[in-house]
């Protein structure tokens, strides 16, 4: 039985949306920013793409393996239908909200921007901009749910498996597909190019995020071998994965085998995953409160910072002071967002978040 909570998996939950929040900011100090529909800030600063870049390769199939791990570990206490209506409410309702309200806001924002500059006009319109990994995760939801209840090897120990991952090193039999995706992508199979890091609406990254969520549930159907393996392994990862983003590094992040980054993703993911099992795992007030505020405050943290940037992104101080005071600004104001609505029954599940009165595993 599964029954027993990782406290770990809910603290790099909530590391990764934050890491994500700190990126997306990244993303309108970047000389680039406007061809990604990014406000732009007046001054640039590029070399902050190095430690951007660190994480881009990770930052959104790690979402899709703990989504993985939370659907597998729900599964335990709930019949498919009760599953199924479980993630829609969690996950489809903020999609939905999320769609018409900070998702909108985004985009007016970014249109006013350019209103102003004389290109364009504002518009209102409702899309799940960074919301768009939760289509995804649901549809992998209704897919994956009769795979659990038909195919026993998903939900049941495999005793192969459970000796492989208490091999040093085992774990890395399932860094094969996805090398292989990576495969998919470098030979343009996928014809949206080989940009390993395009994953909005891209069937690399539909692809992808399935299989890091099957991976979530297989993994976590093994039981303690998998949770031990990471504990095992994580300094395995770490060389691998620092070697790889040096090597990145060095090649100025271009024209690195799509391949390669794949198995860097796959080092860093598990690099999380082992020093969360080694440290991470243990209940503490503050995680209890990240864990549930997380979600909230990354839905409404975009056009918080879309907003500040509108308004205060042309103002002309040094890009550093300005970055690091924005991130907090944008931290702030989605937390003291969350405190204004998390009491409020009627409110909070349209953020994700479920009422006092019931229970269950946060997705």
């Amino acid at each position: 039985m599964l029954n027993k909570r990782r406290h770990d998996v809910d603290a790099i939950r909530a590391i990764a949306l934050f890491l994500l929040i700190a990126y997306h900011l990244g993303i309108s100090f970047m000389s680039w920013a406007p061809f990604v529909f990014f406000i732009p800030n007046i001054k640039s600063i590029d070399s902050l793409w190095i430690p951007m870049a660190m994480i881009n390769t990770w930052r959104i199939p790690i979402l899709f393996l703990i989504s993985g791990i939370a659907f597998r570990f729900s599964f335990e206490n709930r019949t498919p239908f009760q599953l199924i209506k479980e993630r829609l409410k969690v996950l489809g309702l903020p999609l939905l909200f999320g769609s018409f309200t900070s998702g909108a806001l985004v985009i007016y924002f970014a249109t006013l921007f350019w209103e102003k500059k004389g290109q364009g006009e504002a518009y209102y319109g409702a899309d799940s901009v960074h919301l768009w990994f939760l289509e995804n995760i649901i549809i992998y939801s209704l897919i994956f749910v009769l795979m659990l209840r038909y195919i026993p090897l998903l939900r049941n120990k495999s005793s192969f498996l459970s000796k492989l991952l208490a091999k040093p090193g085992g774990i890395f039999l399932f860094s094969i597909p996805i090398i292989y995706e990576g495969h998919l992508v470098e030979t343009g199979y996928w014809r949206e190019g080989n940009d390993y890091s395009l994953y909005v609406d891209t069937s690399h990254g539909f692809f992808l995020g399935a299989i890091w969520f099957l991976l979530g549930i297989i993994l976590t159907s093994q039981g303690e071998a998998f949770w031990e393996s990471n504990k095992i392994n994580w300094k395995i990862h770490a060389v691998f994965a620092f070697s790889l983003y040096i090597y990145r590094f060095l090649n100025e992040f271009e024209g690195v085998d799509d391949r390669i980054i794949a198995f860097e993703s796959f080092n860093f993911i598990f690099l999380a995953l082992g020093l969360g099992a080694t440290y991470l795992n243990k209940e503490s007030t503050q995680l209890n409160y990240y864990r549930t505020a997380i979600f909230p405050v990354y839905i409404v943290h975009f056009p918080i910072q879309y907003g500040l940037m509108l308004y205060f992104g042309g103002w002309d101080i040094n890009p550093w002071i300005k970055y690091f005071l924005f991130l907090f600004l944008v931290c702030f104001l989605s937390l003291t967002f969350y405190h204004s609505i998390k009491n409020i029954k009627l409110i909070r599940p349209l953020f994700g978040l479920r009422n006092p009165s019931r229970k269950g595993v946060d997705e």
